[in-house]
């Protein structure tokens, strides 16, 4: 499975032992390549829709599943802001908007489950305005932009914003 420049950026700045939840998971290429490399704990595809969660799935068992594999894949058919479950490790959100990323990150936090040691976020459009949104959010308070990346993609340069989860002084 040969991933784009683009994912490999993402895969690049996956926090090494942790979780990884691949939000608007698309092909599933992100979390494959992460689950394949046995690098990192448990898989998380999410998605709202359901025959891409479907594709997903039949792709990673046709193409990916180890039976000897330590880690475990999910596949959870839920929008991401919905999500009832502790968000741990790398949240990659990418190839959408960035006022859905915000609606994502909004939705897990105020429901207290946003504790991603990492955020890796990529919006394909309103770039600058995803910086504005999280400043002002303020449930995202505890997370620092570390680094802005860039890659080009089809004549295009994609942006990518990695937060990490900074503790809080006591």
């Amino acid at each position: 499975m040969k991933i784009s420049e683009r994912l490999k950026l993402v895969y690049e700045n996956l926090v090494v032992g942790e979780d990884v939840w691949d939000f608007c998971c698309d092909h599933g290429y992100l979390g494959g390549a992460a689950y394949k490399s046995r690098q990192f704990g448990d898989i998380y595809f999410v998605d709202q829709i359901s025959s891409i969660i479907q594709k997903v799935k039949t792709r990673f068992e046709t193409y990916v599943y180890q039976k000897d594999h330590p880690s475990t894949a999910h596949f959870i058919l839920q929008s991401g802001q919905n999500v009832d479950r502790k968000i741990t490790g790398t949240a990659c959100i990418t190839g959408v908007g960035a006022l859905v990323i915000n609606d994502i990150l909004s939705g897990l936090a105020n429901n207290q489950n946003l504790q991603a040691k990492r955020l890796i976020l990529g919006p394909h459009r309103d770039v600058e305005k995803l910086l504005l949104m999280i400043q002002n959010n303020k449930n995202l308070v505890g997370y620092q932009l570390s680094s802005k990346k860039e890659v080009l993609e089809n004549s295009r340069n994609r942006i990518f914003y990695i937060f990490d989860r900074v503790l809080e002084l006591q």
